[in-house]
């Protein structure tokens, strides 16, 4: 079980990291700690489970200054969900100091040959308790080792607790955030925070008594260790599934804007050449910026471009892009990948219907509208209007 749910878990965030590395790349220092805390439990479940000389040599020391990092990836996207934060900073790089210091210390391991890897595998899976002996760090025992990961993954975890609170305190006052996405993103951070309490308190229950008890007594003791973990990992898994709002963050609305922009005659964004905006009544504080989605959409036609992303808007509105993600999902109620579409055939249907360009072939029409290829034309174009563009054409005409 645990075994399945760590590879799950590791697929799962791999597809977040693909989806959200133009959208939201905050979302993807979740992603990472989700695969480091999966890497820890393969490597635990190979150690005392597995009996797989291979895996075990794959698995075992060449990650542990990788699962350091657990704890700084957390508290880099709680606090960037929290302040609407993307990115680090140059001050961040302090985080990765101790990772850093722990794979100078397993380097010669590292570059050891795999043989040898699997020889000390072999004896692991033998005799567990030569763990305890084994010098895989010319730096630090393998106790040292052990206490460290627990520790800082520990104080991350308080840290995050922390930003957790100041939030809880002052959350919204200015009412910038959107009360729904508020409501969704802090219970998520607040059951995430739990799922994490719980992974912690098993993790400390296999140091301690690790460091007290030996290799084997853990080793035989670990049953319900291992289905404690599973049952964290599925939580986790079903929250990112049946939840994906949780991925917006918390959007703030940083400041007023009441019109947008748009392109001058040479196609460059003019900042003096703006359009009033009619608002909703609605309370969401990004109504303004759907509006402005919508208009931009309508007097620009960026869809026409083949490689027409949700970057590009943000880069014109000169938003942040999980803001821009957010409107398009929470308040035009749609997918991006589905609205692109429905613009595209749209315009195709406008190109069909006009005499003006009668001379085109229907790749002529499918380039013109931001189509690739002719296959992908058709098919959106019968998915939207359940006929193909010449059954269209050929329907039009004899209605006229």
């Amino acid at each position: 079980m645990l075994l399945f749910l760590s590879l799950l878990m590791i697929i799962l965030s791999l597809v977040l990291i693909i989806h959200n590395w133009n959208i939201n790349r905050n979302a993807i220092f979740l992603s990472l700690f989700f695969i480091l805390i999966s890497i820890y439990a393969l490597t635990h479940y190979f150690t005392v489970a597995g009996n797989s000389v291979f895996w075990l040599a794959i698995f075992y020391n060449n990650f542990t200054a990788l699962m350091l990092l657990s704890g700084p990836f957390l508290y880099f996207y709680v606090r960037g969900t929290l302040k609407d934060r993307q990115g680090l900073t140059w001050k961040d790089s302090i985080h990765f100091i101790p990772a850093i210091i722990h794979l100078v210390g397993i380097v010669p391991y590292i570059f050891t040959p795999f043989s040898y890897k699997e020889s000390i595998a072999k004896q692991i899976i033998e005799n567990i308790e030569v763990i305890k002996y084994l010098k895989m760090s010319v730096l630090f025992p393998v106790e040292f080792n052990f206490g460290i990961r627990i520790s800082m993954l520990t104080i991350y975890f308080i840290a995050c607790l922390v930003l957790s609170f100041k939030f809880s305190r002052d959350k919204n006052k200015e009412k910038n955030i959107p009360e729904r996405q508020l409501l969704i993103s802090y219970r998520w951070l607040k059951f995430l925070l739990a799922i994490v309490s719980m992974l912690i308190a098993n993790l400390l229950f296999f140091t301690v008594n690790f460091i007290q008890y030996g290799a084997k007594h853990v080793a035989t003791n670990l049953t319900m260790s291992f289905m404690f973990t599973g049952i964290s990992f599925t939580l986790l898994v079903v929250g990112i599934l049946f939840f994906p709002e949780v991925l917006y963050g918390l959007p703030k609305r940083k400041e007023e804007v009441s019109n947008i922009l748009l392109k001058d005659d040479s196609g460059k964004i003019n900042a003096n050449k703006t359009e009033e905006v009619e608002l909703s009544n609605e309370e969401d504080p990004f109504n303004e910026l759907a509006e402005q989605i919508k208009i931009y959409l309508e007097k620009e036609k960026p869809f026409l471009d083949p490689n027409f992303s949700v970057s590009q808007i943000a880069l014109d509105l000169k938003a942040q892009q999980n803001h821009i993600s957010y409107c398009i999902n929470s308040l035009l109620k749609t997918k991006f990948t589905k609205l692109k579409t429905e613009l595209r055939v749209e315009h195709a249907k406008t190109l069909l219907n006009n005499s003006q360009y009668s001379n085109l072939t229907i790749e002529g029409i499918a380039q013109m509208s931001g189509f690739v290829t002719r296959s992908n034309f058709y098919s959106a174009f019968k998915n939207e209007t359940g006929q193909t563009p010449s059954d269209y054409l050929r329907n039009t005409n004899t209605s006229i």
